[in-house]
């Protein structure tokens, strides 16, 4: 067999190998989203009964009870704060690697704690802690802290690997020429490295948004979205919940294009400029 026709077979392998992980990743999600169509009388299985928006509805007229709103609030400020957050000590940490400090190994593995500990006991420490302390549980106090902890990594490690590519002399070159660290941070590093910051944000927000362990125990009485969703599944499920899921699915591929989009508009301002 010619060297021609092992790389046709190993590329149709591959290819046959990827559009399977893909079917396997997102057709139950399209199952959702297409039972989340179905009439009033409408199951959580097939046949449908009708093809209507009424589930929608009932995510936007619910009731005390079932009412999505305010934990689907909390969930996506929560994950805007740990965007932002991640971004910002990602980006931080990362650079500051780059300078290969006294410590800097044990720096590493410390920020990699968030991936290694489980979520749940990393919950239910930090509120135990917090009750030792006399501080409230709350999304937006005890959950935050949760939630960095375990969006951080991520962002970190998509840092490391953009300024692992970076050419340094670059930067030495705006140093020659004059420029402060600072400008020459903001005028020549951040934007090569732009692709790798919008990726840890993104990283924070998904992550945040539909966490659900490390929120169990930290959240207190005003649930997040996934919290409210396992709530409800205990009560009844109907295919509200797959519209919610379809929704926020939505909403994410939408984040996804705005930052791509976003991106692409920067580029081409900073050429024009």
């Amino acid at each position: 067999m010619g060297w021609r026709t092992r790389s046709r077979l190993t590329s149709w392998l591959l290819g046959t190998l990827t559009i399977g992980f893909l079917l396997y990743q997102w057709m139950p999600i399209a199952t959702l989203s297409l039972l989340s169509f179905s009439g009033p009388t409408g199951g959580t299985t097939f046949p449908m009964n009708g093809v209507s928006l009424h589930w929608y509805r009932e995510l936007w007229e619910a009731s005390i009870m079932s009412d999505f709103k305010p934990p689907l609030l909390r969930s996506a400020l929560l994950a805007l704060a740990c965007s932002v957050t991640t971004t910002i000590l990602a980006v931080t940490a990362a650079q500051a690697m780059r300078g290969r400090f006294r410590g800097h190994n044990a720096f590493f593995y410390l920020l990699l704690l968030g991936i290694m500990a489980p979520g749940l006991l990393v919950g239910f420490g930090v509120a135990l802690t917090a009750r030792l302390l006399g501080i409230e549980p709350a999304w937006d106090g005890t959950a935050f802290l949760v939630h960095v902890s375990w969006t951080l990594p991520f962002g970190f490690m998509t840092m490391l690997a953009i300024f692992n590519r970076f050419d340094a002399r670059i930067e030495e070159a705006a140093l020659t020429l004059g420029a402060t660290r600072w400008v020459a941070f903001r005028r020549i590093t951040l934007p090569i490295v732009l692709p790798g910051v919008i990726g840890a944000a993104l990283f924070g927000f998904s992550l945040s948004y539909d966490e659900f362990a490390r929120s169990l125990f930290t959240t207190g009485s005003d649930v997040t979205l996934p919290l409210a969703v396992m709530a409800q599944l205990d009560r009844q499920l109907t295919p509200e919940l797959y519209a919610i899921g379809t929704a926020t699915t939505v909403t994410s591929f939408v984040a996804i294009l705005a930052c791509t989009a976003s991106l692409a508009l920067i580029r081409r301002s900073m050429r024009r400029g």
